[in-house]
């Protein structure tokens, strides 16, 4: 779930816990698709998406499937 932002990115719950979202992150990143994941608690269940453009938003969107999928093992 996108949560409300002013800045050049969305921050996304992965919707589990902190491992999860590394295990998420991990997976991007393994698809070449660039991810950050705040560390604090509370916040360390989310990743953090930059906007760009459309084509490197498509990728996003065909990846992250495939990464919420390898990350659920």
């Amino acid at each position: 779930l996108p949560i409300p932002s002013a800045t050049n990115f969305v921050t996304i719950d992965a919707g589990s816990d902190g491992p999860f979202a590394l295990r998420l992150m991990q997976a991007l990143l393994a698809r070449d698709v660039f991810v950050r994941k705040p560390m604090a608690q509370g916040l360390d269940r989310c990743i953090r998406v930059s906007v760009g453009p459309d084509a490197e938003l498509d990728i996003f969107e065909t990846e992250l499937p495939r990464a919420l999928a390898a990350a659920r093992g």
